[in-house]
């Protein structure tokens, strides 16, 4: 974290809620760049916590097999329009409905060359043309061509719609 007297080598559930209320908190450093901070018990009794093997954990938790993502889990978008650090993004017309059906989770990257240039902040999906929209990072420049975006499965806890935004990304030239 960010700030605090605890310092964790494990998900446990103090980093899950930082996770859901604040990711950009959230930070990965050198174990010798702690400085004064203590060890979270919390996460000392995940790692010492006994695994079961892989057998045993697939005979405790049958994992569902996921369908494969659809052959286009890419969305071709276009830039409708930017203002104030906010960058609007729109889909085709055969695309829309696939965009409709996308939610958005935590810290989703805007990514430019490589760079993180912005975050998702969510699918406008109550107009007719459903929107993505994008909050750029304030030192980012910003570009008007074509993007896409990368679909995946969402995350458990944000399952409410099938799909969810891997990544926005300037899209490759022809």
């Amino acid at each position: 974290m960010k700030y605090g007297k605890e310092y964790h080598t494990a998900w446990c559930q103090v980093v899950a809620d930082k996770w859901d209320h604040a990711p950009r908190g959230l930070r990965v450093i050198l174990l010798a760049d702690v400085t004064a901070r203590t060890r979270c018990q919390k996460c000392d009794r995940i790692v010492k916590a006994p695994r079961a093997t892989t057998a045993q954990a697939d005979h405790l938790q049958p994992q569902p097999t996921a369908a494969p993502l659809p052959p286009d889990a890419v969305i071709p978008l276009t830039v409708v329009g930017a203002a104030h650090g906010i960058l609007f993004l729109a889909a085709r017309p055969e695309h829309q409905e696939r965009l409709q059906q996308t939610a958005v989770e935590p810290a989703t990257p805007l990514l430019v060359d490589g760079r993180r240039d912005g975050l998702v902040v969510r699918v406008d999906a109550v107009r007719d043309e459903p929107l993505l929209v994008i909050q750029l990072d304030p030192r980012a420049t910003f570009r008007d061509v074509p993007y896409q975006t990368r679909l995946r499965y969402p995350l458990q806890r944000s399952a409410t719609k099938p799909y969810a935004v891997e990544s926005v990304e300037t899209a490759p030239r022809p």
